[in-house]
């Protein structure tokens, strides 16, 4: 009874480490223990003790993982693991971005669908809305979506 306690817990913590360490070695040897503990469960005291432990097993196995995947971010140990806070540079970027909605310019290279524009004396790469435009047509900002800038013809 001890050694199939004593597998089943080395391969869940080592599938547990696996989700922290790369390499996929300590998941493979986590699932060798635990099928091992459920053979030697068959082994010592039959078929329905075997079938018992199976299922036991598969259920404390969802649940730890449950649990892991609820707190993982929590740990002591992974909280280094997970970024806590963005950049400010995106958001004075964004907000760049945004104040351009409805201004004006003129194309710099074709737009297939992206290229140059020139807004305001600054350049900047842009995505024609829909299908292609030249060089040298007046476009005009008509949307942002994330770090793109949409522009379309006048």
């Amino acid at each position: 009874m001890t050694l199939i306690l004593l597998l089943s817990i080395i391969g869940i913590v080592a599938i547990l480490a696996e989700l922290v360490l790369p390499g996929g070695i300590l998941g493979v040897i986590g699932i060798g223990l635990l099928v091992a503990a459920v053979v030697v469960t068959f082994a010592k005291f039959g078929a329905t003790a075997g079938i018992v432990a199976s299922v036991l097993l598969l259920i404390f196995c969802f649940v730890v993982l449950g649990w892991w995947m609820k707190y993982f971010h929590r740990l002591p140990l992974t909280r280094k693991l997970i970024l806590q806070n963005e950049s400010g540079e995106e958001d004075e970027k964004k907000e760049e971005r945004n104040s351009l909605l409805g201004k004006s310019g003129t194309t710099l290279t074709d737009l297939m669908p992206s290229g140059r524009v020139k807004i305001d004396g600054q350049k900047i790469d842009v995505i024609a809305e829909s299908g292609s435009i030249g060089v040298g047509v007046d476009v005009t900002v008509v949307a942002v979506r994330g770090p793109s800038i949409v522009v379309r013809a006048k």
